[in-house]
């Protein structure tokens, strides 16, 4: 039985509706991705229960929640702007939600989670002099201290510098991994996504667009949409025998086609006749942005091409790597 389980839930805006169902099991890390408006915060709200206007039915390890108090629900949040308490250290901060614990002991669990989110020794610091990712290291051990049945992470690091936030989304696995605790990780980083995630789900206008692991979501995306957010593609007009544009696409990422004519590898297409637009280094090789018969495609170089005289040049895609998708529109989706 799934530990947590919403089931046809609906929150209806002027503009936009809520109708979703989904469920995932206990100690699992759940990655939602998706664009702005795509339902993801509101998403949680309704599990963390600070909104009670959405409809349905939500299960948490076999109890019907749906019109449970919130403190009841026992639901950790953390938000991306660490909503610490001012007026208390950082201690004092992580034992707010340590309730019925002798002192003595509430003193050695805050060690061991300041240890866990590696900010040893600051226990009796003024949360007015911790970094920003200070700041929501200790808002991490807060959440974790109240030992929640599960923990709602609404984009944490979306307000903390590109370092930083490689650094702690592996923080944030490592509590996971430590702790055994369920949880739901909103972000607009789909690199974030794909480092911590168990499984990731795909949000597009409220609903769930598709849900698999990283591996599955890149590799074998079920539609256009979720292929061009979970990473860089292209995507061709098939065309039928009568040379019509058909109603499915081939799409492939940039690492799995190469600039130029690969006919002599046999599990090698080769598409002649493309426009050349520009090249950009990328660290581990040039990244070639062309135009096939109008649609826009990426293919990688291992030397940097000298185009400035080319009118139309091959390129050459992995068999295997080839994905057949249903034609609902080759644009890329926005952030």
């Amino acid at each position: 039985m799934p530990y947590l389980e919403c089931r046809d839930l609906k929150r209806v805006f002027r503009h936009f509706t809520l109708d979703t169902s989904f469920s995932m099991e206990k100690g699992e890390l759940l990655c939602i991705i998706g664009p702005s408006g795509s339902g993801k915060s509101t998403l949680l709200n309704a599990i963390a229960g600070t909104d009670r206007s959405v409809a349905g039915q939500i299960i948490l390890g076999g109890e019907d929640i749906t019109s449970m108090d919130i403190r009841r629900r026992r639901i950790g949040m953390v938000f991306q702007d660490f909503s610490l308490f001012p007026s208390m250290d950082v201690g004092k901060n992580i034992q707010y939600g340590m309730r019925d614990i002798p002192a003595a002991e509430k003193a050695r669990l805050t060690d061991q989670l300041l240890e866990m989110v590696d900010l040893p020794g600051y226990g009796n610091r003024s949360v007015n002099e911790l970094s920003g990712g200070e700041a929501q290291r200790v808002a991490l051990a807060r959440a974790v201290a109240a030992k929640p049945r599960m923990l709602l992470l609404d984009e944490p690091l979306s307000a903390l510098d590109a370092p930083l936030r490689k650094k702690l989304r592996a923080t944030i696995r490592q509590i996971h991994d430590e702790t055994g605790i369920t949880m739901i990780h909103v972000t607009h980083d789909r690199e974030e996504a794909f480092a911590i995630a168990d499984r990731i789900m795909v949000m597009r206008s409220g609903k769930p667009e598709a849900t698999g692991t990283p591996e599955q979501l890149y590799r074998h995306p079920e539609n256009i949409f979720t292929a061009f957010f979970t990473g860089e593609g292209s995507a061709i007009p098939m065309l039928q025998n009568q040379g019509e544009v058909s109603e499915k696409i081939l799409f492939f990422r940039p690492e799995d086609a190469v600039l130029g004519n690969a006919v002599f590898h046999e599990d090698y297409t080769v598409f002649e006749g493309a426009v050349p637009e520009s090249c950009e280094y990328t660290g581990s090789g040039y990244l070639v942005r062309l135009s096939y018969k109008g649609s826009p495609v990426l293919v990688m170089a291992d030397r940097k091409p000298d185009l400035s005289d080319t009118k139309t040049v091959p390129f050459s895609v992995r068999d295997d790597r080839m994905i057949i998708l249903d034609a609902e529109s080759t644009n890329a989706p926005v952030f």
